[in-house]
Order: structure tokens, then C-alpha cells, then sequence
């Protein structure tokens, strides 16, 4: 019989489940894009649900399965991603704060969720058997980089400034969170796959792969350090690339001495990525001074009982460090924010039940002064607004896939290594809990979660 991936119209589909999501990607964060994302989502489930239907005919007709094969832990992340499903709408039967809102975030947010997650398992398991095809997902991150470039390039012209720092607001992706998402998730899989091909020689790329890689990278960081000036995006850039020069390099050089013989095009090769490293936050830190004193505007931020200004700064002002100097805002406020709202996940462990502004509704038992909305962390948001189950339901879907890439021999492990923990760190600094963001995060578990997936052994 012949395998499922030589039939004609599953070779299509298969090509128009790529495409879909590699638009999605593109468009997930742009803004004015919401017509485009629904269609796209909702073809993109039929052709999904396809998919998905081809593959168990195809273990059903292929012959009888091991039972012993059968590791159901390795669907773990989809098992959460599920479950999670489930326990939102029990919340909105049982727990819910504002029905008619959380009904229309379930119908709305939630629903797209549900078409993300099928999207994603099809497209990773594609991508499970046909590994390259992953440079077409990220192809679509980097054309809207290439957007906010050329639309950036256009205002430089128009006003002669190359640093605009409220250019954001008016830049394709809004504002700054999408971008240090979307730049994100394009470096790590750029991680991922360059130290799979560069260790293991698998798969293997043509040398314009690696051009567009570093030019995709170039453009990013460009991004993030000029263009919208994110101190969240310029973190994520340094450890995602930091830890691309450490594991090759130390990886490559052990490999080398087990072998006798040093190569210097490798360390080469690392030592590139170091300068960029270098480079970049030397720009960074000439425009943004956020860095400075960050520790102590930490230290008096937690203090959120005995400094109360982060209440409403309009009102009260912003408090100074223990040396006398005030405190840099946003250092502050989004510090102060976090412990306010871990301590109100503590206060109402099962969740408001709505993602945007949960902790504006639920702080203000404590605090009734309070005029802030959210916490700035997708985790802390997210269990404020579903809970402690809410929360390690995801977490662990996330987690899972971590586990699982960890102990496969895939040849789409570091990818998921990457991108997991990529998304683990975004989501713990940045606010991305709500709207097309959540689509994101559980298209990325599924999508990760399927490109792991071993084919179950038969019997003849």
C-alpha cells in the first residue's frame, strides 16, 4: 500500500495546511488583520479536520497496532491544551464573574483557539515527516518583519528620524508586545534549526537557507533594538542567541576533540552570532536606559503594601530607591504589577474568568484604589483570569512539550526546545494572555506537540 504522503490530494492539502499557517503567521499580529485571520482560520480547521481524518484511516487500514508501542504520554500537550478547553467552559457554567463577557470571549477567543490547535496538530504532523518544510512557517514571521521595515523606511523618509520612540503605535504590529512575540518565535526556530543542521547535518539545508536565516535574524534584531526599542525584545533576542552560541559551540568543540582535530570555521561560525550579541545592545543601551538601577526599582516595587503608588501613579507620583533617585517607570510599574497579581491569584485561586483585565476586576477587593488592568505577565494574567488550574493546565501543556523534546531523538527536537522555551520565557514577561496572542501560544503547543509524535509500529 502505499503511503499516505504519495496520494496527490493529501500532497496538496498537506501544501495548503503550510500555507495557511505560514499566512496566519504573518498576519496573527498585524493589526486590521481580524477578517483575514478568522477565514484563514476557519478553512485552515476544515482542512485540518481533513487531515487528521486521513491520518488514523491510514493507522486503521495499515494494520493492528502494538499495544506496547503506544506511548500515549507523548500526546500529553495536547491532552492539557483539551483540558483546558473543557475547564473554560465549566468556569463559564459554574464559576463564572461577568457571563455575558466570558460568553463572548468563549465564543470568540476560545472558538479560534479550538481552530488553532487543529491547525497546528496538522501542520506538525506534516512537518513530523518532512522537517524542512518548517522554513516555510517561519518564512511568513520574517515577510512581516519585512513589512514593519519597509513601513518604517517610509516614515524615516518622511520625517528623518531614524529613533521615533512612539513609532510603535502607528508601526504595523501596534505595539510593542507583537513584535517581541512574532521576533521571538522566528529567532528560536532559526535556533532550533541551525543547530540541528550545523551538529547533526540533519536535515540538510542549501546555503541561501542560511542567508535568509541570518538576514531574517539581522532584520529582527534591528527591529527590536531600533525600529520599536523593546528592552522584553531585546532580552529574548540575547538569550535565545546566547544560548545558541553556548550549546553549538560547546557542543561542536566536544565533538571536534573526541575527533583530534579543530576546525576554525566552526568557531567562526559561533563567534559571529557573539558580535551581533555585542553589537546590538551596545545600540540598545545608547536609546533605552530602562537597564539602569534596575535592581533597586525592582527591590522597592515589591513593596506593595509599604509603597503604595503603584495603585495610581497619576495620583501619588513615583517613589525613589533607597539612593534617592526615582525610579524608572516602567521598571517599576510592571514589577509592582506582578506582585499584585500573583497575590490576587492567591485571594481567588479559581479565576475571574475573563483574559483581558481580569486583575483590574479582581485586585480592587484588596486595593479599591487601584486603576491598573493587568500585570504585564501572560502566566500571572492567566491565572487570574482561569486559575490555578487554569494556569498549570497550560503551563503544563508548554512544560510537556519541553519533557518530550528532550527525551526524543527527532530531528525536530531543537526546534521545539527552542520555541517551547521561547514562548515560556515571552509569556512570563510580557503581557500576551488574551486575543489572538492565546491562538498563538496553543498553536505553537499543538504544532510543537505533533512534530515530536513517533509513528506507532504495526504488525504485518
Amino acid at each position: 500500500m502505499k503511503p499516505i504522503g504519495s496520494n496527490r490530494s493529501f500532497f496538496i492539502l498537506s501544501a495548503v495546511i503550510i500555507f495557511i499557517s505560514s499566512t496566519l503567521l504573518a498576519v496573527w499580529s498585524l493589526i486590521n488583520t481580524i477578517a483575514l485571520r478568522n477565514s484563514l482560520l476557519a478553512i485552515g480547521s476544515l482542512v485540518a479536520l481533513f487531515l487528521l481524518w486521513q491520518y488514523s484511516k491510514q493507522k486503521s487500514v495499515e494494520g493492528v497496532s502494538i499495544p506496547q508501542s503506544a506511548n500515549w504520554g507523548q500526546y500529553t500537550p495536547l491532552a492539557l491544551s483539551f483540558s483546558m478547553l473543557i475547564w473554560v467552559v465549566i468556569h463559564y457554567f459554574f464559576f463564572s464573574s461577568e457571563s455575558g463577557h466570558q460568553f463572548q470571549e468563549l465564543s470568540s477567543t476560545w472558538l479560534r483557539v479550538l481552530e488553532s490547535i487543529l491547525i497546528g496538530t496538522a501542520t506538525g504532523l506534516i512537518l513530523r515527516e518532512h522537517p524542512q518544510r518548517a522554513q516555510f512557517l517561519w518564512l511568513g514571521i520574517y515577510g512581516s518583519f519585512v513589512y514593519l521595515l519597509i513601513h518604517y523606511l517610509g516614515v524615516y523618509f518622511q520625517t528623518g528620524q531614524a529613533f521615533m520612540p512612539n513609532y510603535y503605535f502607528s508601526s504595523p504590529f501596534g505595539n510593542k508586545i507583537n513584535t517581541v512575540l512574532m521576533g521571538g518565535l522566528f529567532i528560536s526556530a532559526i535556533c532550533g534549526s541551525s543547530a540541528n543542521a550545523l551538529l547533526n547535518n540533519r536535515p540538510h539545508y542549501p546555503w541561501p537557507i542560511y542567508c535568509y536565516w541570518l538576514l531574517g535574524v539581522l532584520t529582527i534584531l534591528f527591529a527590536v533594538t531600533t525600529i520599536i526599542d523593546t528592552r522584553n525584545g531585546v532580552g529574548v533576542g540575547i538569550i535565545l542567541i546566547a544560548s545558541w552560541v553556548l550549546y553549538v559551540g560547546s557542543s561542536k568543540l566536544t565533538q571536534q576533540i573526541k575527533l583530534g582535530k579543530l576546525d576554525w570555521k566552526m568557531s567562526l561560525a559561533t563567534l559571529i552570532p557573539a558580535i551581533l550579541i555585542i553589537i546590538f545592545i551596545q545600540q540598545h543601551l545608547s536609546i533605552n536606559r530602562g537597564w539602569n538601577h534596575f535592581i533597586d526599582d525592582v527591590t522597592v516595587a515589591v513593596k506593595i503594601d509599604e509603597v503604595p503608588n503603584w495603585q495610581d501613579v497619576k495620583k501619588y507620583g513615583y517613589p525613589k530607591t533607597a539612593s534617592g533617585e526615582p525610579v524608572y517607570p516602567n521598571n517599576y510599574e510592571r514589577a509592582a504589577w506582578a506582585t499584585a497579581g500573583i497575590h490576587s491569584i492567591t485571594q481567588n485561586p479559581l479565576g475571574y474568568g475573563l483574559l483581558e483585565h481580569s486583575l483590574g476586576k479582581v485586585i480592587r477587593k484588596s486595593y479599591p484604589e487601584t486603576t491598573i488592568r493587568s500585570s504585564h505577565s501572560a502566566w500571572i494574567d492567566l491565572g487570574l483570569a482561569f486559575g490555578i488550574p487554569g494556569l498549570l493546565l497550560t503551563l503544563g501543556a508548554l512544560l510537556s512539550t519541553i519533557v518530550l523534546a528532550l527525551k526524543s531523538n527527532s530531528p525536530n527536537r531543537l526546534v521545539v526546545i527552542w520555541i517551547a522555551a521561547d514562548l515560556l520565557f515571552t509569556f512570563t514577561i510580557a503581557e500576551v494572555s488574551s486575543k489572538h496572542t492565546i491562538e498563538i501560544l496553543f498553536f505553537c503547543i499543538a504544532l510543537l506537540n505533533a512534530m515530536l509524535i513517533q509513528p506507532r509500529k504495526t504488525e504485518s
